[in-house]
């Protein structure tokens, strides 16, 4: 038992003790009194004194508690003052938090300033003497295979169909200029109606037809384009020889030329012509009156 017992030093003095509330004077009066009787007892008797040294240090370690022990019993506190005491506390987390931001902050603005200095650093750098001067480059940055010494001006495409440089078009010169188009596209009109006759696919000759229905009905917009435009010729040369006669010009609208046109169209066409025209006119502005036409509520009266 003796080998197992713990030990403790000699004085009591040596031990972490709390300190306490007790004038200076006796607990001086009390070191000295302990120390006094520990002398003696570890004279006298070196295992009982050793014994009694440990009991005093618990006993004196239990009055310290007992003085140091709150007056308030925890077990008589409602949680709420305990949520309440516990929200007054200021939060670990919250701290941490602050931390790691005003951290962030001050890393983000030395960067900046770190970037700052790199800049001002690389503009002194690249600073010639004088403009004729070779600009000075960084021999740490890694230089590419591909340089371009003599920079190459890009060349840009030029429409000349929207490049206001080339002026407005005279549709009419263009018209004189490019005639000879007009039997290139007679020629291949030509060469998809032998096309059609003897193709024997149903598909093939589907889309032969298709083909020549589009160039059929783009040389019949020419036509009637080029047609509104003599017309309108026309009419500017009339008026001209009477503003030499003295009259007042008449400014042709785009409603009048309209209605020129469809006459002289209807000139050019017989009786029977003009009714078909004129009925499937008709039919059109009825199909779009009726599509413009509400329809009626299966429920309405």
């Amino acid at each position: 038992m003796e080998s197992r017992k713990r030990k403790f030093p000699q004085f009591g003095l040596e031990r972490r003790v709390r300190a306490r509330a007790d004038p200076e004077s006796d607990v001086e009066d009390e070191a000295s009194d302990i120390s006094s009787h520990e002398d003696e007892n570890h004279q006298s008797e070196p295992e009982t004194g050793s014994d009694q040294s440990d009991s005093e240090g618990f006993e004196e370690d239990e009055s310290e508690n007992e003085e140091a022990a709150p007056s308030v019993d925890a077990s008589k506190i409602s949680f709420g003052a305990l949520a309440r005491a516990q929200a007054s506390l200021p939060s670990v987390k919250g701290q941490k938090q602050d931390e790691q931001s005003t951290g962030r902050g001050t890393d983000a603005r030395e960067d900046r300033d770190s970037r700052g200095s790199k800049s001002k650093k690389l503009e002194e750098r690249q600073h010639r003497a004088h403009k004729h001067a070779p600009t000075e480059m960084s021999a740490k940055r890694p230089v590419s295979r591909k340089r371009e010494i003599v920079p190459v001006k890009k060349v840009q495409a030029r429409d000349p169909r929207f490049d206001p440089l080339s002026g407005r078009l005279d549709e009419a010169r263009a018209t004189k200029a490019y005639a000879f188009l007009d039997e290139y596209r007679d020629d291949e009109m030509r060469q998809l109606r032998g096309e059609i006759k003897k193709a024997k696919d149903p598909r093939a000759k589907e889309e032969l037809q298709r083909r020549l229905m589009s160039m059929e009905s783009r040389k019949k917009a020419r036509e009637q384009k080029e047609r509104e435009r003599e017309l309108v010729e026309e009419h500017r040369r009339r008026e001209k020889e009477l503003v030499k006669e003295g009259k007042k010009p008449f400014y042709l609208k785009k409603s009048e030329q309209k209605k020129r046109l469809l006459m002289d169209k209807f000139s050019s066409m017989s009786g029977k012509q003009v009714e078909k025209a004129i009925e499937k006119k008709r039919k059109k502005v009825a199909g779009k009156e009726k599509k413009a036409m509400p329809f009626g509520r299966r429920g309405a009266e």
